[in-house]
């Protein structure tokens, strides 16, 4: 009797394998500064499977390499976080998306709802140590990783179609309006940086990403919501809690 074989990789499956790995990559760089994650993925080995990943993916190899070359030191990765997203929620590339949103605060509050229910109702807790508000940029992306992960080890093709389905919807509603906008203030305010190749890495996930499900990319360019009193009270993410700023806040805290 010959030994049971496994059963082969699906196409579908392992290009979700790749957008999540591609995916935890570009929030990492987002989030991490130490330098022993620094060190980890400048590894030859996460270098190769995130090169796979790309190639799986039809995109460029370059575009890893690029990114992982800007990264010189820990320092220069904790220096780019630090200049180009700063301390408060309005720095000179805000990495959250209800900056790129209307200010008036019941639509923030929705924005900020809506993203809450879909990590909710995939078991997505984004919260820890440092915790970060619903919309930032690398919580989107770390979600868009367990959508993919979710994908790949789907039981049945009606929960692959579900985690397809809600992909498609995320990234039409949220993460494909606002992250070209994001990425190309970063680009602006420095094209060299680590952070601003990562970027382009994201784009170009987005991109494939996005034609794949048939959704609209943003506009490259958005202007940022007027800024109000209460703004110099945001900040970004503290143990314990998330800083949204006053009138944001209690709109949040009224049961609905």
């Amino acid at each position: 009797m010959s030994a049971p074989t496994s059963m082969p990789i699906r196409s579908s499956e392992l290009s979700a394998l790749h957008r999540a790995t591609l995916a935890r990559f570009i929030a990492g760089c987002f989030s991490e500064s130490e330098p022993a994650w620094v060190e980890l993925i400048r590894g030859p080995a996460i270098r190769a499977d995130l090169e796979q990943a790309c190639a799986g993916l039809g995109l460029d190899t370059a575009l890893i390499r690029s990114a992982l070359a800007a990264l010189d030191s820990g320092a220069s990765a904790a220096d780019s976080l630090a200049q180009l997203l700063g301390h408060t929620v309005r720095s000179e590339a805000p990495p959250y998306e209800l900056e790129y949103r209307a200010s008036e605060v019941f639509q923030q509050s929705q924005t900020l709802a809506d993203i809450a229910g879909f990590y909710r109702a995939f078991g997505f807790e984004p919260y820890g140590p440092l915790t970060e508000r619903a919309d930032f940029f690398a919580t989107e992306w770390e979600f868009l990783a367990v959508l993919s992960i979710m994908e790949a080890r789907a039981e049945d093709e009606e929960q692959s179609a579900c985690c397809v389905s809600a992909a498609r919807e995320f990234l039409t509603e949220h993460a494909a309006a606002w992250m070209p906008a994001f990425v190309e203030r970063i680009r602006r305010a420095d094209a060299t940086s680590f952070l601003a190749r990562v970027g382009e890495l994201a784009e170009a996930v987005l991109g494939q990403w996005c034609r794949e499900l048939d959704v609209a990319i943003g506009p490259r360019w958005l202007e940022l919501r007027p800024t109000s009193a209460e703004d110099s009270t945001i900040s970004c993410g503290a143990p314990g809690q998330v800083e949204l700023g006053p009138a944001l806040a209690a709109v949040l805290e009224e049961p609905s």
